[in-house]
């Protein structure tokens, strides 16, 4: 069943249900995309989208790289270059890369999973062969035919085997399992489409250009210039500023994931194969970078792929998250100082423990189970326990440049690390990849790069200082955007004076930062044992709060009462969806009878 928890009928302007199903075999699961539209057009039901991709011409790509002769064209390269310029070295290898790559399209057909460049190529001289040897009944055709039909065979069983073999190699990693069945779960397939109407300001849009500039509007649309702040980088840090390292450039090129690259074209897989000569080459240049502060222009850009999300209007532009493409050659030196800050911050107890997220053993596990134990704590004790789920309003993208780097400085990070951050936060640009388009050049004056390997630590810097806003008595715990406040005292009005007291500093501190937190989606809720009658009157700017009977955090739904039904039925839809995922990948062409 595809449905979600949208309502597909309107009984009256109060009443709402679901009665419209959308079924579908657990073979094709993956393959359908299913939502609920937004508009009635005068009808009691509401118009459910489904789409499928072998309805939708899908391309089945086969690329080949012949790393061989990039790798040694790429030492030579580097070894010739007499003075390193990361710029004109990226571009000699991003061409070297692009000239022993083949990009070969299958269009119009449901090619399998595992089909190869191989099985395409001797499939179609054995068709070639079949061809002649029915015209022309001489026997040198048909042992051609012959010949070309048991290397096809060859080849069809060998990809079959090794596409098997792998998924079974990667699957004995119980991350990289899930990793899969989430995949498959969570209708997150490469060959369904993107939406090709975009509807906006009352108009549909089909042009793929004018589409692509619509979405660079839409994400710059929180980025303007601001007043810049007077910033001194020049106190040294000694472990932060020191020479690079060997091993750290190794450390940093082995965490590299394996993913997409950005504009340059060079992938993680091109530094894991070079010699060991050719990287302490890479490590000059790096240093260098350090020292001089002076980014490449390809550190500085980055390609956004908007990425529907799950049963959302595809034609509206809120219904699209972006996924950022940066250099790979910017994430190995990111790596190398995000770790030298991370050993920083938490060798010298820099940051609060109540910080949970990006950081080593403060996970969300540690983040729930503290909590739990807070709320057993009170019911042991027979208080109350009243607690405030906020939420940030784009929080990676409201953070000034000036104002993290401020607050780098009063942690300890300072000197050329800093200054090497400044610079790479400020004036960045991207473009937007939509249908094989780019969009126009836009640049972001403020905001966390999405697909930085910095931009997490960095946050969790910004909000070290949040702690301050807590009244006594009154505790929070921080996961990425995700705050939870909560206090616990055998008097109610104890509880809502501090936790108002705690909401209005929590707002005096977003509006010195430049922060919103949207009231709408935050929410109360009272976890003790004891009777409550009374909702006392808690307002965040002026706003009242909602009191809930539930409250999502971190994937727990925590209620008062010991009735699970929110958690059973939360578990309920995510089990369903895995025993989808398991019988995609149990069915023949994914599983082990492929």
């Amino acid at each position: 069943m595809l449905n979600t928890s949208a309502p597909t009928h309107i009984s009256n302007p109060h009443t709402s249900s679901i009665i419209d199903l959308t079924l579908c075999s657990a073979s094709i699961y993956n393959e359908i995309d299913c939502y609920v539209f937004d508009c009635t057009f005068e009808s009691d039901h509401i118009p459910i989208v489904i789409s499928w991709s072998k309805f939708q011409n899908t391309t089945h790509s086969i690329k080949t790289i012949i790393w061989k002769p990039i790798i040694t064209k790429s030492i030579e390269i580097i070894n010739t270059t007499s003075q390193p310029n990361i710029d004109l070295i990226t571009d000699q290898i991003s061409r070297t890369i692009s000239a022993h790559t083949s990009n070969k399209i299958l269009v119009d057909k449901d090619y399998p999973p595992w089909w190869n460049a191989a099985c395409h190529n001797f499939n179609l001289l054995k068709k070639l062969a079949w061809n002649k040897a029915r015209r022309n009944i001489a026997t040198t055709e048909w042992i051609k035919y012959k010949k070309y039909r048991s290397k096809f065979k060859f080849h069809f069983k060998k990809a079959k085997e090794n596409y098997w073999d792998n998924i079974s190699r990667i699957s004995r990693n119980p991350r990289m399992f899930f990793k899969i069945l989430n995949k498959l779960s969570s209708h997150t397939n490469p060959n369904v489409k993107t939406h090709k109407i975009i509807f906006h300001n009352n108009r549909y849009v089909t042009n793929p250009i004018k589409q692509s500039n619509l979405f660079a509007n839409h994400f710059s649309s929180y980025s303007h210039k601001v007043q810049p702040i007077l910033l001194d980088y020049s106190t040294e840090n000694e472990f932060l500023n020191r020479n690079i390292e060997f091993w750290e450039l190794k450390r940093a090129i082995s965490k590299t994931k394996n993913s997409t690259p950005g504009a340059d074209h060079i992938p993680a897989i091109w530094f894991k194969n070079l010699d060991d000569a050719s990287l302490l080459k890479i490590l000059g240049m790096l240093q260098q970078q350090l020292d001089s502060s002076v980014l490449p222009k390809a550190w500085k850009h980055t390609i956004i792929i908007p990425i529907p999300k799950p049963n959302k209007d595809k034609t509206k532009l809120t219904s699209y998250r972006p996924i950022a493409l940066t250099s790979v050659f910017c994430k190995i030196f990111e790596h190398i100082l995000a770790h030298r800050i991370t050993h920083f911050l938490t060798s010298q107890k820099k940051l609060n423990p109540n910080q949970h997220g990006f950081l080593p053993f403060r996970d969300n596990h540690t983040a729930i189970y503290r909590i739990y134990s807070a709320i057993s704590e009170a019911r042991k004790n027979k208080t109350f326990f009243v607690a405030v789920s906020l939420d940030i309003k784009s929080a990676y993208d409201s953070i000034h440049v000036d104002d993290i780097i401020l607050k780098c400085l009063q942690l300890g990070i300072s000197g050329k690390v800093t200054k090497w951050m400044h610079h790479f936060l400020q004036e960045r640009s991207f473009q937007i990849k939509w249908r094989n388009c780019l969009s126009n050049l836009k640049t972001s004056f403020k905001g966390l790069p999405q697909g930085s390997v910095l931009s997490p630590i960095l946050y969790v810097i910004f909000m070290n200082d949040f702690f301050e806003t807590l009244d006594n008595n009154v505790e929070c715990s921080i996961f990425a955007d995700d705050i939870f406040v909560y206090c616990s005292h055998h008097s109610l009005t104890y509880i809502q004076t501090k936790i108002q007291n705690t909401l209005e500093l929590i707002y005096k501190w977003c509006c010195y930062w430049k922060l919103t937190i949207c009231p709408e989606k935050s929410a109360i809720i009272e976890l003790s044992n004891k009777q409550f009658t009374s909702f006392p009157r808690i307002t965040y700017a002026g706003i009242p709060l909602p009191w809930s009977e539930s409250i999502k955090y971190l994937g727990i739904q925590f209620s008062k009462y010991n009735r699970n039904g929110h958690i059973l039925r939360g578990l309920r839809n995510k089990v369903l969806k895995k025993i989808n995922g398991l019988k995609m990948l149990g069915y023949k062409r994914n599983g082990p009878r492929t």
